[in-house]
């Protein structure tokens, strides 16, 4: 991870207006991410991959979906621990806040969504326009380099430590989420209706999503927060 502050092309002193501006991209790839998942459930074609374990264990417990997404999440804080071991950075535990923080958002969304698609058709627009949501947030949270969500910090963890491209992991990662989420929901819930043609291409085809995105915009994000190139790669 970068450091917190940008500092100015003679490393003398803090850009004060660049690191604002990162921050600022940073909230709004969170707000992005959960506005993408939400829609992602929303397209009536089954709950996203991303969300999928949370909403099981809302089913079961009755809690929100946001409670629970913050509580997974935090999940996934303790096995980047367990990974990193003595290499686990205290900055990490930031993930905490940005899971509060998404499941804050997601609650939010969820409960002002205004349209829910009919047709297949609209469903189907409705699911491509949220894996690109979610791309989109995903992308602009990791290539800000704050902190990542929690999920997708633990896949970066993997990457690294697997030395894989991040987006191939994420799909490993995603597909081994939904069947977790399927046995977990057929176990307690005998049902697994929750479950549809988006959760599958969400699990398989988001992590591709994402590299796209990552081509098209990484440079573009990284110069907007840290100025020139060679900046953006000192600050790595």
């Amino acid at each position: 991870m970068r450091p917190l502050l940008v500092m100015a092309p003679d490393g003398a002193a803090v850009d004060w207006r660049r690191t604002a501006l990162r921050l600022a991209m940073y909230l709004a790839g969170v707000v992005v991410l959960a506005l993408g998942m939400v829609v992602q459930t929303e397209s009536g074609l089954g709950v996203a991959s991303l969300t999928c374990f949370a909403q099981v264990l809302a089913d079961i417990t009755g809690m929100t979906l946001g409670f629970m997404i913050t509580a997974s999440y935090c999940t996934y804080i303790v096995a980047q621990a367990l990974i990193l071991r003595r290499q686990f950075q205290p900055r990490i535990l930031l993930e905490v806040f940005f899971s509060a923080v998404i499941g804050i958002f997601t609650d939010f969304f969820m409960a002002v969504m205004p349209f829910h698609p009919v047709g297949l058709p609209a469903k189907v627009a409705t699911m491509v326009a949220s894996l690109a949501l979610v791309a989109f947030g995903v992308s602009l949270v990791v290539n800000m380099g704050v902190v990542p969500n929690a999920p997708d910090g633990l896949v970066q963890v993997v990457a690294e430590r697997l030395r894989r491209r991040f987006g191939d992991v994420k799909v490993v990662f995603d597909t081994s989420h939904v069947v977790v989420a399927l046995v977990l929901s057929w176990t307690v819930l005998h049902t697994i209706d929750a479950f549809g043609i988006t959760t599958i291409i969400a699990a398989l085809f988001l992590g591709k999503f994402i590299n796209v995105m990552n081509r098209l915009f990484a440079e573009r994000f990284q110069r907007a927060a840290f100025g020139s190139a060679r900046g953006a790669a000192a600050a790595e």
